[in-house]
């Protein structure tokens, strides 16, 4: 969690100067060159392309971090399934290389974890049909999580929140190929419903940036009353079909595709204010920063997800503790993984 709230401290003044709204010097160095090098060396250190970007990446990472923790693909079960899961999401349009080149490259992260209970119809007496939708193949999930925190990293408050409720419908039911549990066709199944979730960070002191000219090191700090909160939120409605096997009762597999809905935004606030000093003549004037900005997620990402599941104590016709891993890969670079357990009846 340091590494991480480090980095995304970083990336939000690397792209202040980009959105015209940011930085105002008010220094009486003598030498304008020095107030103009620490605006460049904000350039330098912080940098990521455009701001609209960073934060279309950080709401698109966002709404695929918990793709999946709130339903169960594998886990066969005929009355109940109950689990949790945490998970981390990645946007980035330029492959892998995240080496700094003076400053991060324009990348979204998104972590979210959750607790699940999902409860089947089946088993419910007098459930009817609805023209052709049989009530008894549907199972309904619900998922939540929220945690808050002001002591993982000095001077930063986090903030993070889910809740969903979705339905599966089984189109194909199990199959049983083979006798002898050798090999068990999870059947085919329909998945929607929402999901809303939020990472919020706020940062009570800022960091300080020095820059060097004509033989003088100016050095802006920002005082403590100052903040700068970055927060990502996404209500997103997926759209899947998935399957699975099991085979000898111990390891299953499963997958699917789908397509996601994706609304919700990411939004920059920064109010930072602060003395500039030199080594020279000590304190030579003052800095702020002042800036809002916020972008959506992309609407209508197709997405790819698969996974194995360990049972741990299988039975006849259900996995009654299992531990599962599972991968989302959407359109527009961006990546999702989770691992969580299951027990199920």
């Amino acid at each position: 969690m340091n590494k991480y709230s480090k980095l995304a401290f970083i990336a939000m003044l690397a792209a202040i100067p980009q959105i015209h709204a940011g930085l105002v010097v008010n220094a009486n160095t003598g030498d304008a060159t020095v107030d103009s090098a620490i605006q460049q060396e904000i350039n330098n250190q912080f940098q990521v392309p455009k701001m609209g970007d960073f934060l279309k990446s950080m709401s698109n990472a966002q709404a695929i971090t918990n793709k999946g923790q709130g339903v169960s693909y594998a886990t066969d079960h005929s009355l109940f399934v109950v689990g949790g899961g945490v998970g981390v999401g990645l946007n980035t349009t330029d492959g892998f290389k995240f080496e700094s080149k003076g400053g991060l490259p324009p990348v979204g992260l998104g972590v979210q974890a959750s607790i699940m209970a999902g409860v089947s119809l089946s088993k419910f007496p007098g459930m009817p049909a609805i023209g052709p939708i049989d009530l008894k193949r549907l199972t309904v999930f619900v998922n939540f999580f929220g945690y808050s925190n002001d002591s993982v990293v000095d001077s930063l408050t986090i903030k993070t929140s889910t809740f969903g409720m979705h339905a599966q419908y089984k189109i194909i039911e199990n199959k049983n190929i083979g006798g002898l549990g050798l090999l068990n066709w999870g059947g085919l199944a329909f998945t929607t419903g929402f999901n809303v979730s939020s990472n919020t960070m706020t940062y009570k002191v800022g960091q300080s940036i020095t820059a060097t000219s004509n033989g003088i090191t100016a050095k802006w700090t920002p005082d403590a009353n100052s903040t700068l909160a970055l927060e990502a939120s996404s209500f997103s409605i997926p759209l899947e079909i998935s399957t699975s096997i099991r085979t000898l009762y111990i390891l299953s597999l499963f997958g699917g595709v789908g397509i996601d809905l994706n609304f919700g935004k990411s939004s920059i606030v920064a109010n930072m204010n602060g003395p500039i000093t030199n080594n020279v003549n000590g304190n030579v004037g003052s800095a702020q920063l002042a800036i809002s900005e916020n972008q959506g997620p992309s609407f209508g990402a197709v997405r790819f997800f698969a996974g194995p599941q360990l049972n741990l104590v299988p039975l006849k016709n259900t996995n009654l503790l299992s531990i599962y891993a599972q991968g989302n890969y959407s359109t527009g670079g961006n990546y999702g993984a989770h691992a969580g357990v299951r027990i199920a009846w």
